[in-house]
């Protein structure tokens, strides 16, 4: 009978390899984001420093022209922030992690390393001869940025894998409508980007800061939410 019962349920799907908790995954994750973050600021090169500009006669003129540079700290910042807001906001979501889960981790944390070239790329071409190709690498760099997002999310959503069992089917699927909608629009905003350079752009750029909005409170099934010092560990 317990057989026959248990063939009757959802099967889960099966994790590989050691199943661990999130501690030193998470830790690990909120380093490479605090190193990425850190690093933007060591890109800008202070006038009359060995590798900045030299020569000059006014100092505020100098600075000024520096703009460039300053838009991409921002524009940097505000996307791997925002990504680091949702990888704090999973935090709520995921359980527990696998080898795969973290070989899939490490792919969208090189794309969090590397997005700050394809934002520089576009913030030094803009407004040259070579902004469309700029701003197609920023689009293309952004749209692949989400999809790693997405397959950690995937990965982790089949029979609740990795996710915590709690939650409620609904807020799981509003998360991924969210997170699978945003995705499908950064990708196309590539030939949106081919066609119209700054339009392309701005879709990529604004479903990015819609991530800096607070998301929606995670829902559980009923009678299984869990205490307050659980949530404030998590």
């Amino acid at each position: 009978m317990m057989l026959r019962n248990r063939r009757n349920q959802p099967a889960d799907a099966e994790t590989h390899g050691a199943e661990r908790g999130l501690d030193r995954f998470e830790g690990f994750s909120d380093a490479v984001f605090a190193i990425a973050l850190t690093l933007l600021i060591v890109e800008i090169k202070v006038p009359g420093s060995p590798e900045g500009a030299n020569g000059y006669s006014d100092l505020a003129r100098a600075m000024a022209e520096q703009w460039r540079e300053y838009l991409a700290l921002v524009l940097c910042y505000v996307v791997i922030g925002a990504y680091w807001l949702q990888h704090h906001y999973s935090g709520r979501i995921y359980a527990k992690s696998d080898h795969w889960f973290g070989v899939i981790n490490l792919v969208f944390l090189l794309a969090i390393v590397v997005i700050p070239y394809p934002i520089r790329v576009w913030c030094f071409h803009l407004g040259t001869g070579f902004e469309p190709v700029a701003s197609v690498t920023l689009v293309a760099g952004l749209a692949l940025t989400a999809c790693t997002w997405m397959a950690k999310w995937f990965y982790a959503m089949p029979g609740r894998r990795l996710m915590d069992e709690r939650l409620a089917p609904d807020f799981l699927q509003q998360m991924t409508r969210r997170y699978g909608v945003a995705t499908l629009v950064q990708i196309a905003a590539v030939p949106v980007a081919i066609a119209a350079s700054r339009i392309g752009v701005a879709i990529a750029l604004l479903c990015v800061a819609f991530f800096l909005l607070p998301q929606p409170r995670p829902r559980y099934k009923p009678s299984e939410e869990p205490s307050e010092a659980e949530k404030l560990n998590k």
